[in-house]
């Protein structure tokens, strides 16, 4: 799982401006320096991804060009990275970077203070960078809810009861039911036993609320609400697919990115970080090919 991300702007009117950072642990000690800014640019002049692996850290970037429109007079682009442990395989996150890129976009951040952007990075970083999955990690897990407690500790007598609490659970192994709930959740899918699949997603939620991970059990609470809807959104995901290899057999390219983008989407909605992540870069190759193609028909 990454362990934070930052945002750089490429202003017309000066080199860089630092966005915001979002870390998922606070101790971590991270900054763009005007050094490191020159290393990333350089970088980014020969290739729209980059990894870059430093003293301290190990960085995965993409370059996100603004074309056209009111944002382009104002800057040229953004550097969005992410920062990741020596064995993460960077490629893995090409995908999220861009959707990430492209939800940050949207946000009118020229109006927005650090603290209000950051406010918003770090939902993007939840919908977009970091994975179902990784959160589960029961290790990973136990390390978050103990960082979470030990800031508790120097707040007021509620918060070191909370702290104290916490730490009591994680003696319990109580984070330990989250991951077991959900594996029991996927193993009624596969069977699919959807009400039984939505009780077991329900109780991860319930499990991980108790111990304060919010977002998590926010994520788990949409998988209790949706369990029902998978057999239709899974059905609708293959008939994506099995419609975009048609269409490449009949060289209809911008049929099929439209297909594999839909199938993305579908995904997305299903909680399927792997198969996102494939039918994007199925999607975007196809279309970008089916642009090239154009191009020199004319």
């Amino acid at each position: 799982m990454p362990n934070g991300t930052f945002v750089i702007l490429m202003p017309t009117d000066s080199d860089y401006k630092v966005l915001g950072y979002y870390f998922t642990d606070k101790r971590i000690d991270f900054e763009v320096t005007n050094d490191l800014f020159l290393r990333l640019h350089l970088d980014h002049s020969k290739n729209t991804y980059n990894f870059l692996k430093l003293k301290d850290v190990s960085l995965v970037s993409y370059l996100h060009e603004f074309k056209g429109g009111r944002l382009s007079r104002r800057a040229s682009g953004m550097i969005i990275g992410l920062i990741i442990d020596e064995d993460e395989k960077p490629e893995k996150f090409q995908t999220s970077l861009k959707n990430a890129a492209s939800a940050i976009e949207m946000i009118d951040f020229f109006s927005l203070s650090r603290e209000e952007f950051e406010a918003k990075l770090e939902e993007i970083y939840v919908e977009h960078l970091e994975t179902l999955i990784d959160s589960l990690d029961p290790s990973l897990l136990n390390e978050s809810i103990i960082n979470r407690a030990k800031e508790m500790l120097s707040g007021n007598k509620k918060d070191r009861q909370i702290a104290s609490e916490l730490l009591v659970k994680i003696e319990n192994k109580e984070h330990e039911k989250i991951s077991e709930f959900y594996k029991l959740a996927e193993e009624s899918l596969d069977a699919n036993d959807y009400d039984k699949a939505g009780k077991f997603f329900k109780k991860a939620a319930e499990a991980a609320e108790e111990l304060l991970e919010t977002d998590l059990s926010k994520t788990l609470k949409h998988k209790s609400k949706i369990s029902n809807k998978i057999p239709i959104l899974r059905k609708n995901r293959a008939k994506m697919v099995q419609d975009a290899r048609a269409a490449i057999r009949t060289e209809n390219f911008h049929s099929a990115y439209i297909f594999f983008k839909k199938a993305a989407e579908l995904s997305k909605e299903l909680m399927d970080a792997n198969k996102e992540e494939e039918y994007n870069l199925k999607s975007q190759a196809l279309k970008d090919y089916y642009t090239v193609d154009q191009k020199y028909r004319k």
